[in-house]
């Protein structure tokens, strides 16, 4: 039996916001969208690490977006 987050991992859907699964190279890809203008946050072999990349390019660039891993101080 599979845990929930194995299960997540084989289906390669995210559980965060902004974070999605390029089968073309195995990679989870983080974005951020402000104002029509989408912001890609770097290619991550682990989806968690992802949303953390995709956390800091929304403190990096001041956006009104929540976190999702990390918390604003």
């Amino acid at each position: 039996m599979l845990t929930k987050a194995q299960e997540q991992q084989k289906k390669r859907t995210s559980k965060y916001v902004g974070v999605t699964w390029r089968r073309d190279i195995q990679k989870w890809v983080a974005y951020v969208t402000d104002k029509k203008v989408r912001y890609e946050c770097g290619y991550h072999e682990e989806e968690r690490v992802a949303a953390k990349s995709r956390d800091r390019k929304i403190l990096a660039l001041g956006l009104n977006k929540p976190l999702q891993i990390l918390k604003k101080a």
